[in-house]
């Protein structure tokens, strides 16, 4: 049987197409908070149909490379401007080919055998065509754990092991009010002059896969530290804090303008914070004291 898929994330709508003999529809989990009614022809975002095959790659040729902090990613490209991106599982040979037409609207991919490395292929696949395919539409999907308190969402960022997801599980203990929206991708959409943060699909290895939203109110930065301090930061120093956790390929222009664009817009729009901290409770009351008044 072949299921035709739609998903909505931060009010983008993708379609997904695969055969029941790759998996069922209940395998995507966490994807099913996010599906919506669709029929062929309706407006979407992209659409990501899973192969058995692709063409060899003798028309392509290597432009890029770049990693998430998880996944090795190749990107090249062939003359008709089209992309073939090769993403490797961790630690292992095992990698996708995905083929996307230069407009990031269809795109295949083939995945490889074994549900853990097929299901890391396709949620990669998936996360990269809506990063890339929202450049230029005020959407960024940001590396970032997020904490929701009442209506308002607040951001941490940090390389992989500098404590974000820490800091967020410090709110949830010490901040009433806490829970958490995303632990490792949330999207975050410049909407009427207002930045909003959004659960997705995709939250790392946090099982936290909420369709829901919250108005942004503050981004802090972590870094370790002997002891607690907060600073504000300035709009370039923030700007500078933002921009590497959003996802892009800063070698294609267009999608990289696209990104700045809304970067810019983003920190002007939201205060940023630059968090020297311990993993205590300490440190949770300054940065929450801080950035909600």
């Amino acid at each position: 049987m072949e299921n035709n898929l739609f998903y909505q994330v931060a009010g983008h709508c993708f379609r997904l197409s695969f055969s029941d003999k790759y998996f069922g529809v209940d395998a995507l989990s966490n994807y099913t908070p996010f599906r919506v009614s669709g029929k062929q022809g309706e407006e979407y975002l992209f659409h990501l149909s899973i192969v058995d095959n692709l063409p060899d790659e003798a028309d392509y040729k290597p432009v890029g490379q770049f990693d998430n902090d998880i996944a090795a990613i190749g990107v090249s490209r062939s003359e008709d401007r089209s992309f073939r991106f090769r993403i490797a599982y961790p630690g292992s040979t095992d990698y996708c080919t995905m083929d996307i037409d230069a407009a990031f609207r269809e795109a295949r991919v083939k995945l490889p055998a074994g549900d853990k490395v097929r299901f890391f292929c396709l949620n990669n696949s998936l996360m990269l065509l809506y990063a890339f395919s929202t450049a230029n539409l005020g959407t960024l999907m940001m590396h970032a754990s997020v904490i929701r308190n009442g209506d308002e969402g607040f951001v941490f960022l940090g390389k992989s092991g500098t404590g974000k997801s820490t800091h967020s599980r410090l709110w949830l203990e010490h901040i009433e009010g806490s829970e958490l929206l995303n632990d490792d991708n949330p999207v975050v959409r410049i909407v009427d002059g207002k930045a909003i943060v959004y659960g997705t699909p995709w939250s790392g290895k946090t099982p936290c896969y909420r369709n829901e939203e919250a108005l942004l109110k503050g981004i802090v930065k972590l870094e370790q530290a002997p002891r607690n301090q907060i600073k504000t930061l300035s709009l370039l120093q923030a700007y500078a804090i933002v921009l590497p956790a959003c996802s892009s390929m800063r070698w294609e222009e267009e999608i990289a303008a696209g990104i700045h664009r809304t970067v810019e817009k983003l920190v002007s729009t939201v205060a940023c914070y630059r968090l020297y901290c311990l993993p205590d409770k300490a440190a949770a009351d300054l940065s929450a004291s801080t950035i909600k008044e």
